[in-house]
């Protein structure tokens, strides 16, 4: 029984942690919106993520249906705005996109994930 106070103890402490010892960066908000549809083609594509970014080690590619690359391989973050990652966009015709993200950020955490943006006809 004395060993369950400690580890009761323990996992009540972790629970009560302030969130930013289990930050990781993760999007928030997109320009063209996450999982959304546009009627206009964007010329660039931004995501905000909830933490600051770590600019080396972050980016992101666009695709096609058919899996080819859309986006210009500029990918950034901007001056000023440590949580948003910004990349240029060819020419875009209607249809469905993949975006594939990867973010560190300043706590050198690691994230990844993917989305769909959707220009219609």
């Amino acid at each position: 029984m004395s060993n369950r106070i400690p580890i009761a103890a323990a996992c009540a402490a972790m629970l009560l942690a302030p969130t930013a010892v289990f930050a990781h960066a993760y999007p928030q908000k997109g320009i063209p919106p996450i999982n959304g549809t546009v009627r206009v083609a964007p010329h660039d594509l931004s995501i905000t993520f909830d933490d600051e970014l770590e600019p080396k080690f972050t980016g992101v590619v666009v695709t096609d249906s058919k899996g080819v690359r859309v986006d210009l391989g500029n990918a950034h973050v901007p001056a000023g705005h440590a949580k948003e990652l910004v990349v240029g966009l060819k020419p875009l015709t209607p249809g469905r996109y993949e975006v594939r993200w990867h973010a560190t950020d300043t706590d050198t955490h690691k994230t990844h994930g993917s989305y769909y943006v959707t220009i219609a006809p």
